[in-house]
């Protein structure tokens, strides 16, 4: 009777042992992770199509300066690095719009910062507001395309006071000034991104607590991830009703998760949720209308495009982290580290368009960038990530314009002023702003 016993659970390990190993091939194959050969790429082999559209991008908060909304109040809050006059842009806007003419580009990203329009619940500020439409008019008249975002990480405080995306009712309000703004400039303004990264958003602000408001709960991360999703389809229908020749999308960050040991049994489920959460359950949200287990009114096809922030992948396994104390950028051993301490993963840009070519709508690389201070990586970065572009259209995808993160440098969020993202240098004490070499090879790609 003892030996059948043992014979019966070797079995049962060996038959477990066998399935999963068999998992494991099928997840390695179903989701590769491919690495290039770099020093064999001639990255300067690059080609896009005629009417191939080159931009940068900002937000508002990070270089207007002088802003009162739910970041300066966090900022604040915590003690931590203060936004203040950031880039003084909001009083230079016209300066810095030379430097767009002088790279070249014919697409500028930017932020609407709700605060300013509405500084307290029904109070429109129409200078503001005109401030905003001035903007626009220069840049058509510059020969650029403006491309706004109506959410990039701020919104007023009071509407923070009321509790922002963690409660639904507040979506109205959000609404209105979505609908008011566009009402403003959608004469002029063909192309809008709704709302940036929300799921960065959603885990920064309720699950790491780097964002405001600075709350640690699984719950209401979920519950914000699901309210950006309403608010986002409410803003798809409502402004495509107002003008329906107008071209609507949202910036999602695409991060990649992969397994730490691509062996490991552990390993691959907890990449494959952090995945999932972090990407699927969105994308799936627009495809059936359905996210997180809850039905989205309207969210079923609310894009015209999809907007692409890619910047690299995270390497993970049983540890997950909870705060941004926690967070380990770990990389692979022949990978480059850049200062924010993720990796350089330019491969993963071609996963990360691949991924969002499901949506079945043109694709606008709305974002991608690296931090780099002495501007000895950012021309490699650039050239790997726009030689994988290229590969990518030459295959088939349909991918409309790459806009480079950042115009200048600027207020990096959580990070404050340390890690610098721009084409140009910005002497904070001065705010003279220099051309660096990587800006150039931009300049010199887009004039090709």
């Amino acid at each position: 009777m003892d030996e059948m016993v043992w014979q019966a659970l070797l079995a049962a390990i060996i038959l477990l042992t066998l399935f999963k190993i068999t998992l494991i091939t099928y997840r390695r194959r179903a989701f590769p992770e491919p690495h290039y050969d770099w020093e064999n790429i001639d990255t300067s082999d690059i080609s896009f199509p005629p009417g191939f559209i080159w931009g940068t991008a900002t937000a508002a908060h990070q270089i207007e300066g002088n802003q009162s909304n739910n970041w300066t109040d966090f900022e604040s809050r915590t003690g931590k690095e203060q936004s203040g006059i950031a880039c003084d842009h909001w009083a230079r806007w016209r300066e810095d719009f030379e430097l767009l003419t002088e790279l070249g580009v014919t697409s500028y990203r930017f932020s609407i910062e709700w605060s300013r329009l509405e500084p307290s619940p029904g109070e429109w500020n129409e200078k503001a507001m005109q401030t905003y439409s001035d903007m626009v008019d220069d840049l058509i008249a510059r020969g650029i395309r403006p491309m706004p975002t109506l959410h990039h990480f701020s919104h007023p405080s009071w509407w923070e006071d009321r509790g922002g995306f963690t409660d639904s009712s507040n979506l109205p309000a959000f609404l209105s000034y979505c609908e008011r703004a566009f009402d403003s400039l959608s004469d002029r303004v063909s192309v809008w991104c709704t709302i940036n990264e929300p799921t960065v958003f959603s885990a920064m602000g309720y699950t790491l607590g780097q964002f405001p408001p600075g709350r640690r709960s699984i719950r209401l991360t979920l519950r914000v991830m699901r309210n950006m999703m309403r608010a986002h389809a409410m803003v798809y229908r409502s402004l495509k009703q107002r003008n329906p020749d107008c071209s609507l999308g949202i910036a999602k960050n695409v991060t990649l998760f992969d397994p730490a040991n691509r062996w490991s049994p552990i390993d691959w489920p907890v990449a494959r949720l952090l995945e999932w959460l972090w990407n699927g359950a969105w994308r799936k949200g627009i495809m059936t209308g359905r996210m997180l287990w809850t039905r989205i009114p309207g969210a079923k096809g609310s894009l015209d495009f999809i907007g692409l922030n890619y910047y690299t992948h995270f390497i993970t396994g049983l540890f997950m982290p909870t705060s941004a104390d926690e967070l380990d950028f770990a990389k692979r051993e022949h990978e480059i580290t850049t200062e924010f301490g993720y990796p350089m993963y330019a491969e993963g840009m071609r996963r990360a368009i691949d991924f969002v070519a499901e949506l079945g709508v043109p694709i606008e690389v709305t974002e991608n960038g690296v931090a780099d201070s002495s501007d000895s990586l950012r021309p490699e970065h650039l050239m790997r990530h726009l030689w994988v572009i290229s590969e990518a259209i030459k295959d088939g995808s349909d991918i409309r314009s790459y806009h480079h993160w950042s115009l200048m440098d600027n207020f990096e969020w959580a990070e404050g002023y340390k890690m610098r993202f721009g084409l140009y240098s910005v002497d904070f004490e001065t705010q003279e702003r220099s051309l660096r070499p990587s800006g150039e090879l931009y300049r010199d790609v887009i004039n090709r």
